[in-house]
């Protein structure tokens, strides 16, 4: 967003720094820390021990250096300039293997699991497992025409945050939240609900931002009708998870692992809802191209944040023994700078989008060619405050991290989980 709306201000060009902040943010953090999850809940959920433990320990450090190797690629212009990584042909191989980093523990724990009852976080996290690589694969297919390879893109993008991401992070949800509230889960049928709908419409936001384009116009229908099932999704589990809450509402200031679940869960919810919105054409041609849906993007990382954190503050004090401290702000600052940077980034979107369609009906300017960035100057304010709110949240980000970090170091004592896998 700096780079946008202050050009002159960083070395590296917005073509390059945009790539590089999206591998950091969806390889180095969501890939790395919601693995990290699944592999936390997968033995708990199937009563069996973690398969291929050691072999994911010992790629630890490689799967990191994929991540960091990405930006400096795409850092120095070795990129393909391809939605979203950028990443040329022969570095989306290693990527691929970290894609795939769940896939044989995922398999292995379930052809041994012992525990009969499939639980919602099992059905999230084991699609999550098949759904990475594959969608990887599909985005990456050699031989494709341009409009092929742009709506691969913008797909492969929508899949990665709103079915594989937003899916992990509710299968901890529903893992931490009866867990930590101490109450059942309230519903089996909204979880299926809010499993199936992710998996139909989860990936038709991606189709609905190349609006205008030369993509085929019933794909856009059919892209708005199925994208209705994400609001629908992100509905049955908010519910689902505001219901299994229950009495301790009453003092959800005073619970940080439940308040940031119930803000995650409601902002993701938020942004399911604008992302309907914006799918029909009425909308969507008005948007499309704009940093409306940077403003989504940017709302949902919020929302994966909270989820996450309400996740690692539950699941890090077992593994290690000690308490996570000074968390109490932080989900207010996730909450404040998401909401804040995404509004703004939202409204800077749709008044771009209002001044492109205005110049076109009364010749104001020509919205095309030379005069096509007239439109996004009418909105710059609202770019460069979203660029202020957006410190805000990576304050709360950085939070975050630091709890994390003194929960291994300086933590108080506290008791730790052993996980004890019982006899077939």
């Amino acid at each position: 967003m700096a780079a946008i709306s202050f050009p002159a201000l960083l070395p590296i060009s917005y073509g390059r720094l945009r790539p590089m902040a999206l591998i950091a943010l969806g390889l180095g953090w969501l890939v790395m820390g919601l693995s990290a999850a699944w592999f936390y809940l997968l033995p708990r959920l199937t009563a069996t021990p973690l398969p291929l433990e050691r072999p994911l320990n010992r790629f630890l450090l490689p799967a990191n250096l994929i991540a960091a190797g990405g930006i400096v690629i795409v850092g120095l212009g070795w990129g393909d300039g391809r939605e979203p990584f950028a990443l040329p042909w022969w570095w989306d191989l290693p990527v691929l293997a970290l894609t795939a980093l769940a896939l044989g523990p995922t398999a292995l724990s379930l052809r041994h699991r012992l525990e009969g009852l499939a639980y919602p976080s099992l059905w999230f996290g084991a699609a999550g497992a098949v759904w990475l690589p594959v969608i990887y694969v599909a985005a990456n297919l050699p031989g494709l025409s341009s409009l092929a390879d742009a709506l691969a893109d913008f797909m492969f993008s929508s899949a990665f945050i709103n079915v594989w991401a937003i899916g992990l992070a509710n299968a901890a949800a529903y893992y931490v939240v009866p867990k930590v509230a101490r109450q059942p889960l309230p519903s089996r049928q909204l979880a299926r609900v809010g499993f199936w709908s992710l998996l139909v419409g989860g990936v038709w936001t991606g189709a609905v931002q190349l609006a205008g384009g030369p993509q085929p116009d019933w794909l856009g229908a059919v892209a708005a009708v199925l994208g209705l099932a994400l609001p629908v999704s992100a509905l049955a589990n908010s519910t689902n998870l505001m219901l299994a809450i229950g009495p301790r509402w009453q003092s959800i200031k005073e619970e940080p692992i439940l308040l940031a679940a119930a803000l995650g869960s409601a902002v993701i919810t938020l942004a399911a809802l604008l992302g309907a919105i914006a799918g029909f054409r009425s909308a969507s041609v008005m948007v499309s191209f704009t940093l409306f849906w940077e403003g989504l993007l940017t709302l949902q990382v919020a929302g994966l944040a909270l989820l996450f954190a309400a996740f690692a503050w539950q699941a890090v004090p077992n593994l290690v023994g000690r308490k996570v401290t000074a968390v109490a702000a932080v989900p207010r600052r996730l909450l404040g700078g998401g909401m804040v940077a995404g509004l703004f980034l939202v409204l800077a979107g749709v008044i771009t989008g209002a001044s492109w369609a205005g110049a076109g009906f009364t010749g104001a300017f020509d919205p095309i060619g030379g005069g096509w960035g007239a439109g996004i100057g009418a909105a710059g304010i609202f770019t460069g405050l979203g660029v202020l709110a957006f410190l805000y949240l990576a304050w709360g980000l950085l939070g975050l991290a630091i709890s994390i970090y003194r929960a291994f170091t300086s933590g108080t004592a506290t008791e730790q989980e052993v996980l004890v896998v019982r006899e077939p």
